[in-house]
């Protein structure tokens, strides 16, 4: 069965809200939330971690920032006898910090908070200390006695037990350190996360039109878009057993709402999206229907009313997420059930050629019951750019012997993500199973459903089957407005699970993008720094590479996490930089010598407690082109975090020339530098 509609009428602007331009950007709205960023704009998510996660260390993996001793923060430091635990340090680029999340351990038990817990909290922007105040100050709700303290403040701002968080824009221009004086259980680290995005060298930083976005949090399960709603609705009537019908939309346009309205509760069940956008040859959509509005699996109800989701709990969902074509939009329905159902569809949309570099709509899902001890494996996307916007996971337990070793307790286990194709972890989660949302972490008697908001968790649904059987269910997840993670050649995304704690559960992993086919860059030089052998052309005699080092070693190890990925261990010959570290790069000379580049760096983060930050300024042909700045380092892992990072080098500085000569000098103070292999990526978009 298929419908064919004609556009409606060109659809009309509603409400103005603030717009923000920077470096000729458009501050971002619901209705273009398809965009891509600049594909050197960078974004990050620091987050407390078990810097052993072994399952034969002491801790098996399970930390998390509970000892103190962990070193799950950036660096610490005693200012006037007081110990300082920095939780991110960023230098050398413009940027904006769109979270700050904070578990307290007292209250997610539903105790009283523990004095000790609410630190002296500092945020620095550009070195001067612009906020100072106790940590609880951050999280103040809207409608709290004492008020919310701005800037952290609005509907993006708020608490509840065991889970603490604020969507506050801080933006600087050179440098950004958040920062927390320690407490008696020395762990003021424990717990945190901060997502941050950072311009591009010439300085484009995409925002959210923060205001816009607040009006929608404040009126949840209602139309987002500022496009006027104008709606049209027909009803597929399904046959049982894989019968299907579909609409078909003629582009270009926008969706901007997709509801779907069944009879009966029970028939979400047995109900599967396949949607595909102009001449793709696999659907960009293939998974059950509910999970475009966030509908919990049949018999078990509840409603989830977030900022582009929305369900009733019953027989209706929407999903406002933007979906662009060009050509058409096929909306395919099928039902695997035993019955006929009928499903009512409606779509409103905007008329016209999206705007922007945008991406499809595009969407991932996986079921499986998880293996003790074995990563739940999530999106593996290659050659492609794009923007992970929305992340979305429903486990579901029970005692009925189905699921080996489910022993209905908490589940446990970070969300591990790399992105173009690098082994550092500029996306840190942690205790994710129950963080995906920016809200709680362990499911208690505090833990009250908070549904309404960019992250919703619907709490433990608990039901006793036959032969005394338990079964529970949760749905959880967020909208990733203000921390979304941008990438420019592909995504590798697994759950760490089962280290300690070793109950399973049946998962259901749901993801939306924003894509574009082919990645964004290439790389096309690699240097591997200690190789001298003039035949090989990664070595350093065949890149024109000079330096002087105190010394020059081996180091052979992982990289955190590497076990949750399959990848093994790396063996590098290593210099530790005294002034210098100069190598050439050299590229054709054709139209493309105007492309921008980039370079990336292995660097050998091995050390304890002593070591900070590590910073290097770039030079190309002399010239200043940027800072080299990482700071995490780790007690076990040598490559960690700073392992494989990246500095954008200027346009202005590489456009037209067929060769540069770049230069690393280590700044005095810093930690050592000490390199091992080098890239230099070409940016085709």
């Amino acid at each position: 069965m298929e419908y064919r509609y004609t556009l409606p009428d060109l659809v009309l602007p509603g409400l103005v809200a603030l717009t923000l331009t920077l470096s000729g950007l458009r501050a971002q709205r619901s209705d273009n939330f398809y965009e891509l960023f600049p594909s050197r704009v960078h974004t990050l998510v620091k987050a407390s971690y078990d810097p052993d996660d072994r399952a034969t260390s002491l801790s098996r993996g399970n930390d998390d920032g509970f000892s103190g001793a962990n070193l799950c923060e950036a660096y610490r430091y005693t200012e006037n006898g007081t110990p300082v635990a920095v939780l991110a340090d960023i230098e050398g680029r413009a940027g904006v910090m769109g979270l700050f999340f904070r578990n307290f351990w007292s209250d997610s038990f539903g105790l009283e908070r523990f004095k000790e817990e609410n630190n002296r909290t500092r945020f620095w922007l550009d070195d001067a200390a612009q906020y100072d105040l106790p940590l609880t100050e951050c999280f103040r709700d809207p409608g709290h006695p004492l008020g919310q303290v701005p800037p952290f403040d609005g509907p993006f701002t708020r608490g509840r037990a065991g889970a603490h968080v604020t969507s506050a824009q801080l933006t600087w221009q050179e440098r950004f350190r958040v920062g927390l004086d320690d407490d008696a259980f020395d762990n003021a680290a424990r717990f945190h996360r901060v997502a941050m995005t950072l311009a591009s060298p010439e300085g484009e930083l995409p925002m959210p039109d923060k205001a816009a976005w607040e009006t929608i949090a404040n009126n949840p399960g209602q139309w987002p878009h500022q496009a006027r709603r104008n709606a049209q609705s027909t009803v597929l009537q399904l046959a049982p057993g894989g019968g299907s019908g579909q609409v078909v939309i003629p582009g270009p346009a926008t969706l901007l709402e997709l509801t779907f309205t069944v009879p009966e509760q029970s028939d979400w069940k047995d109900l599967w999206a396949r949607f595909t956008f102009d001449t793709a040859a696999e659907p960009h959509v293939d998974m059950p229907l509910r999970y475009l509005g966030a509908m919990i699996e049949p018999p078990f109800t509840f409603p989830v009313h977030s900022l582009l989701i929305d369900n009733n709990g019953s027989t209706r969902c929407t999903c406002w997420f933007p979906m662009p074509f060009q050509q058409k939009a096929t909306l395919q329905i099928l039902n695997h059930g035993p019955t006929a159902v009928p499903v009512t569809v409606t779509h409103a949309l905007k008329r016209g050629q999206p705007t922007g570099d945008w991406g499809y709509f595009t969407s991932w899902f996986r079921r499986e019951i998880t293996g003790t001890g074995e990563p739940f494996v999530g999106p593996q996307l290659r050659d492609c750019r794009g923007m992970l916007r929305f992340m979305m996971l429903e486990d579901f337990a029970d005692t009925s012997g189905r699921i080996p070793d489910m022993f209905m307790s908490h589940l446990e286990g970070d969300l591990c993500v790399r992105i173009n194709g690098n082994r550092g972890d500029d996306h840190t989660f942690a205790a994710s199973e129950t963080s995906i949302g920016r809200w709680g972490w362990y499911l208690t008697p505090a833990d009250k459903p908070f549904v309404s908001d960019t992250s919703f968790q619907s709490s433990l649904r608990a039901r006793v089957l036959p032969n005394n059987h338990v079964e529970g269910r949760r749905v959880q997840g967020s909208t990733f407005v203000f921390d979304p993670i941008h990438f420019v050649d592909g995504i590798d995304i697994v759950l760490e699970h089962g280290l300690q704690n070793t109950s399973n559960a049946d998962y259901s992993l749901i993801a939306f993008f924003y894509l574009q086919q082919g990645a964004a860059r290439r790389a096309i030089a690699e240097i591997d720094i200690g190789n001298v052998d003039p035949s090989d052309p990664d070595s350093e005699p065949s890149n024109g590479v000079q330096f002087t080092a105190w010394n020059t070693y081996q180091r052979q190890g992982n990289f955190l996490r590497d076990q949750f990925y399959g990848t093994p261990a790396v063996s590098e010959g290593v210099r530790h930089i005294r002034d210098f570290l100069r190598f050439q790069v050299v590229r054709g000379q054709d139209e493309f010598v105007d492309r921008p580049l980039t370079i990336g760096l292995r660097l050998d983060r091995l050390g304890g407690a002593t070591m900070g930050v590590c910073q290097a300024d770039v030079f190309v042909d002399g010239q200043p082109a940027g800072l080299l700045h990482v700071f995490t380092h780790n007690s076990v892992f040598p490559w960690k975090e700073g392992a494989e990072c990246e500095v954008g080098l200027p346009i202005a500085l590489t456009r037209g020339k067929p060769g540069v000569t770049v230069e690393l000098r280590p700044r005095p103070g810093s930690d050592p530098l000490q390199v091992a292999r080098i890239w230099v990526y070409e940016h085709l978009k």
